[in-house]
């Protein structure tokens, strides 16, 4: 019988909208205009927070002298397409929780405004560490405030390896894969088995998992061949291989291909799952407070086969915020955003709480770093995370437009199938190849190749140095 049940967060209200209708007598004009509110709407697709900013949310609401209310709203693994949908129906939010998706995406279409004019002297002080030509700053307009960075580790149930008599966390995909199959053959009569993935969005767990290893074992992101400007899908045929027999029936969950992030972290909390691999900024809130956990656990980086590393590990940004170009009062909108996500204060909260991996030099020095307790040293980023450039789907996902199932959706295939990996990759590669090229013919998107790349520190790279 499967674990739990099936979990599915589409929109959670943490606010209530106040509006004040105007049908009344010429009399009680001053008295209306005092009542009058202006709604602020905030889309994000963070739930691991979500008790935390609905307190800070409730209590701006309650407290603020400038007739303000904010409607904030979370979408789980359907945020692209509510905000594609709102955006083609006029009814897009004000402000929109960056993701690198999201402003790609709608960024080619003109859709976000530049901050730059709203922001005084002393905000651009704060943030001027965090603000980068080629990332969210272009020719001095700027979109957003980055002030965290995630990127995945492996998590693992201390309590639970004690148990097994295992004393370290993996180090290689071979010793995960054994780890796994141990714990599985030991305990998967109690209900406990040895890893899970949650398979039911394959880009949500690929992007946490499997390319994150790509990065580091083979040195490719997405598929993306930076210096030889191309799609080449051939390199990721032993880890497509290793990562089918992790998630056999002999390792893993059997009901990955079904599972979701919330029911897989519910599964670990209560001691089900010995290993998962997720995003660093969500996990330690999550079971602090979203699934509080008895048990004991920890981080560690994501192994690779026989410990190989061609490349460093891509970090995103996150924690930044899109502001509506066509919203209809943007500095109101400013001014909530200023309030609630804007200030240092809220920056170093947000960070010692344990709710996001701070970008900001002075918030590292000055937070206490509760949430972060020291055997969770992986949990912040290191010299080996770096941010890589954007592949050609990062920067335009009109600009690479396939028929049939996209790369997701076709390893997801290959990893819960016996269909023979190598031919289905070329075809992938093919097939990907082609929709680039259309795509830069129609002038949808742009040839990117950057002849010097260096996997292994890709950083100077973001700042478009790139040769055509």
């Amino acid at each position: 019988m499967k674990y739990g049940r099936k979990v599915t967060v589409s929109v959670f209200f943490l606010t209530l909208l106040v509006m004040v209708s105007g049908c009344r007598g010429k009399g009680n004009s001053a008295e209306n205009a005092a009542e009058r509110k202006t709604v602020v709407t905030i889309w994000t697709k963070d739930r691991h927070d979500a008790a935390y900013q609905d307190s800070r949310v409730k209590e701006y609401n309650d407290t603020n002298e400038d007739n303000i209310v904010v409607d904030y709203r979370i979408y789980s693994d359907n945020y692209l397409q509510a905000l594609d949908s709102a955006f083609q129906t006029n009814s897009a939010p004000d402000l929109i929780a960056y993701t690198d998706q999201v402003f790609y995406r709608f960024y080619a279409k003109d859709y976000f405004a530049d901050i730059m004019p709203y922001m005084d002297e002393e905000f651009q002080k704060s943030y001027s560490s965090v603000m980068v030509e080629g990332v969210n700053l272009f020719e001095n307009h700027c979109y957003f405030i980055p002030t965290c960075a995630t990127t995945p580790r492996l998590f693992y149930n201390k309590t639970l390896f004690r148990k097994a008599g295992i004393s370290d966390p993996p180090a290689t995909m071979e010793e995960m894969i054994e780890v796994a199959k141990k714990i599985t053959s030991l305990y998967a009569e109690e209900g406990i088995y040895g890893f899970a993935v949650n398979m039911k969005n394959a880009k949500s767990a690929l992007d946490r998992s499997l390319l994150e290893e790509a990065n580091k074992e083979i040195g490719i992101k997405s598929g993306y061949d930076f210096k030889n400007g191309c799609y080449d899908f051939t390199g990721y045929e032993q880890i497509l291989t290793n990562w089918r027999t992790l998630l056999s029936p002999d390792c893993a969950y059997p009901y990955c291909s079904e599972l979701d992030i919330d029911p897989l972290r519910q599964m670990f909390a209560d001691g089900k799952i010995g290993m998962y691999i997720s995003y660093i900024h969500s996990e330690a809130g999550v079971y602090q407070k979203q699934f509080p956990m008895e048990d004991e656990w920890g981080c560690a980086e994501i192994p690779t086969a026989g410990g190989m590393q061609e490349g460093a590990q891509n970090y995103s940004l996150n924690n930044g915020f899109l502001m509506n170009k066509n919203c209809e009062n943007p500095e109101t909108v400013w001014k909530a955003y200023c309030a609630l996500f804007g200030s240092l204060d809220y920056q170093k909260e947000y960070y010692e709480n344990g709710f996001g991996i701070s970008i900001i030099p002075r918030i590292i020095e000055e937070a206490k770093q509760e949430g972060y307790a020291p055997e969770y040293e992986t949990l912040i980023l290191g010299e080996n995370d770096k941010m890589w450039p954007k592949t050609p789907l990062e920067e335009n996902g009109e600009a690479v437009v396939v028929d049939g199932l996209d790369f997701y959706e076709t390893f997801k295939e290959l990893l819960f199938n016996q269909e023979k990996i190598a031919p289905a990759l070329e075809q992938l590669t093919e097939k990907y190849n082609r929709a680039y090229q259309q795509g830069i013919r129609q002038q949808l998107g742009r040839e990117i190749k950057i002849i010097d790349f260096d996997p292994a520190n890709p950083a100077n790279t973001v700042e478009g140095k790139d040769e055509k």
